[in-house]
C-alpha cells in the first residue's frame, strides 16, 4: 500500500488555530488601556469638580470686589465708594446691591443708583447725579446761603460752593428750616420740570434770564415776574415757559431796545397773549 504524504502549509496552521476552541488569545494590553482611560475620565470630573467649588464658592467668598463706578459728575469715585459703605477690601460675596443702592440713594445729591453684581468678583455701580437747573436762596444760622434746586423740586444741595453760575434765580420762595433732599411747593413742580427742559434743549435761551420771581395769585396759583440779563424791563408771563415763550419776549425786547422805549417801559405783561406795556407814568396801558 503506498504511503500517503501530507504536506502541512502554513495558512492551513493559521486557520486550525483561529477556529480551535482550544486556543487562548491574551486580551491584557486591551485591559490596560481601557483602565488607563477610565482614570483619565475620573481624575478629568474630579478636576472639573474642584474648579467648579473653586469658582462658586472660594473665588467669591475670599475675593476682593473690583468696583467699577459710572455716571460721576460732581461727585469722585472715591466719595461714591464712601457713600456706599465700600473700602478697597471689601469682599465680593458680602455686598448686598440693594442695601448699596439705599444708601447712595439716600444722599440728596443722587437721584438714581444702580448696582450690578457681576461674577466672581465684578460689581458695577451707575449713578444718575441731581443736576442744578435754579438757584434760591434761605438764611441759615444767620447767614443767607444758596440752595441748589434740580428739575424734580429738590433742594439737594445747600451753602455749598455754586457750580454752575449762569442758572436763574428763583425768588418768592418761602422755606421753613430748610435742609437738603427737601422738595419744593408740589404746585411749583411744572415750573422746575419746565426749567431743566429749557436747560437741556435751549440753555442759551434760559441764559438771558436772571432772575424768575414767583408771585402768587389772588384766588391761588401764580405768575412769573421775569427778569432778563441784558434788559432794565421786567416780564409778566403765567406760569408756562416754553421754547416759544422765551423767544417772543427776547424778540419785544429786542424791537424795544432798537426804537429806544425802554427808559419810558417799567415791565411787559404777556399774560393775555399779547404784550401789553406798562409805562412809568400810568402804569397801564
Amino acid at each position: 500500500m503506498a504511503d500517503i504524504l501530507y504536506t502541512w502549509k502554513k495558512d492551513d496552521y493559521l486557520n486550525d488555530a483561529c477556529f480551535d476552541d482550544n486556543v487562548i488569545i491574551d486580551n491584557k494590553p486591551s485591559k490596560l488601556k481601557s483602565n488607563v482611560i477610565r482614570v483619565l475620565i475620573i481624575s478629568l470630573v474630579l478636576l472639573l469638580f474642584v474648579e467648579a467649588i473653586y469658582y462658586a464658592i472660594i473665588l467669591p467668598y475670599s475675593s476682593i470686589a473690583a468696583i467699577n463706578i459710572s455716571g460721576c459728575s460732581d461727585l469722585s469715585s472715591i466719595e461714591v465708594k464712601k457713600l456706599a459703605g465700600l473700602t478697597n477690601n471689601t469682599k465680593w460675596l458680602s455686598i448686598n446691591s440693594s442695601e448699596v443702592s439705599k444708601r447712595l440713594v439716600s444722599y440728596p445729591g443722587i437721584a438714581s443708583a444702580t448696582v450690578e453684581k457681576k461674577f466672581p468678583d465684578k460689581v458695577l455701580i451707575k449713578i444718575v447725579e441731581r443736576k442744578a437747573v435754579a438757584l434760591a436762596f434761605t438764611e441759615v444760622a444767620g447767614k443767607t446761603v444758596p440752595m441748589e434746586i434740580d428739575g424734580y423740586g429738590v433742594v439737594f444741595r445747600i451753602g455749598s460752593p455754586i457750580i454752575q453760575s449762569n442758572l436763574p434765580i428763583i425768588t418768592g420762595l418761602t422755606f421753613k428750616n430748610p435742609s437738603e433732599g427737601m422738595q419744593v411747593n408740589e404746585k411749583l413742580s411744572p415750573l422746575f420740570l419746565q426749567l431743566d427742559i429749557l436747560q437741556k434743549k435751549h440753555p442759551l435761551l434760559l441764559n438771558e434770564i436772571s432772575e424768575i420771581k414767583i408771585q402768587p395769585k389772588k384766588y391761588g396759583g401764580y405768575d412769573l415776574v421775569l427778569y432778563p440779563l441784558k434788559s432794565r424791563v421786567s416780564v409778566i408771563t403765567n406760569k408756562f415757559l416754553t421754547e416759544e415763550s422765551l423767544q417772543y419776549m427776547i424778540l419785544i425786547l429786542d424791537v424795544l431796545k432798537d426804537v429806544n422805549l425802554e427808559k419810558n417801559i417799567v415791565g411787559i405783561d404777556f399774560r393775555g397773549g399779547n404784550a401789553v406795556y406798562i409805562k412809568r407814568e400810568a402804569k397801564n396801558e
